[in-house]
């Protein structure tokens, strides 16, 4: 198993040179296909009239201003993939037209190994419609890298924190990471338990690090009592007693409605992330 196709979403440009440089680091170590997408936020309609008239179409100045700043994005996009030296880059451009800015994106990730995005920023006003890691997370079916604002950007992965607890998302997660896994110098499996239990039911889990060894991962198991209910917030602590420069991580979550609604663990850490986290659902 490898990474060949890698999806970077450019969204903004304070971030671009961010989050392409630590897919740039990924696609050269796979020599891998490196796709930079900028998708355009949709159109509004309104009614020319009485009902039953043709829509006239109106581009507010949001998505006049998203469409003139692309050439910057490409740009910013591509002196960063100037670095590598295995892979090789393409830009592509969409505008979302009547679909969402979701949608679009996701359909450009579905055909990818692997997604690449930056941490939703809540300082910036546009975030909130052209910041989808959420949607990508939960709808791709991919695995997404996201890159922090703040703090390690590069996914060196020398040293992996893996959070375990047996649920589907977790496996998808840990299998999702195996490339990287295998590269890898050391593999922390950490699961948690309320410091008052005796004996977790799945403490310490040692299928999974034998599954992993015969895949040539260099792999120990670790128990984590906590007395946190937020297992997010004990991540953290982990990452950084563990000095990681990885997190992976199932993500539990749902989507009502158009909206993407996500677990507690994940929402923390990708509110709060200090390091990049590979995250699957």
């Amino acid at each position: 198993m490898t990474y060949k196709t890698i999806l970077v979403h450019c969204n903004d440009l304070r971030r671009v040179a961010r989050v392409t440089g630590a897919a740039v680091e990924i696609a050269d170590r796979f020599g891998a296909h490196l796709i930079g997408l900028s998708v355009s936020p949709p159109v509004h309609l309104i009614p020319a009239g009485m009902p039953g008239t043709p829509e006239v179409i109106v581009a507010d100045a949001q998505a006049k201003a998203y469409r003139q700043g692309n050439p910057q994005l490409r740009q910013a996009f591509f002196e960063a993939a100037n670095s590598a030296s295995k892979a090789i880059a393409e830009w592509r451009e969409q505008d979302a037209d009547r679909a969402s800015l979701a949608d679009v994106v996701l359909a450009w990730a579905r055909a990818a190994d692997l997604v690449v995005v930056a941490q939703k920023d809540a300082t910036w006003s546009q975030s909130s419609h052209l910041d989808v890691d959420d949607a990508l997370i939960l709808g791709s079916g991919r695995p997404v890298l996201v890159i922090p604002n703040d703090g390690l950007c590069s996914p060196a992965a020398r040293r992996v924190l893996v959070a375990w607890n047996q649920s589907r998302e977790a496996t998808r997660a840990v299998f999702d990471a195996l490339p990287l896994l295998q590269q890898a110098d050391d593999v922390a499996i950490v699961t948690f338990a309320p410091d008052d239990t005796a004996h977790p039911s799945h403490a310490a889990e040692p299928h999974i690090c034998t599954a992993l060894a015969r895949h040539g991962v260099k792999c120990r198991a670790i128990e984590s009592k906590t007395q946190h209910v937020d297992v997010g917030l004990s991540l953290t602590q982990q990452a950084i007693s563990q000095r990681a420069d990885l997190l992976v991580m199932g993500c539990y979550g749902h989507s009502r409605l158009r909206e993407f609604v996500l677990g507690g663990a994940s929402r923390h850490q990708l509110r709060h992330m200090l390091i990049p986290v590979l995250i699957s659902h």
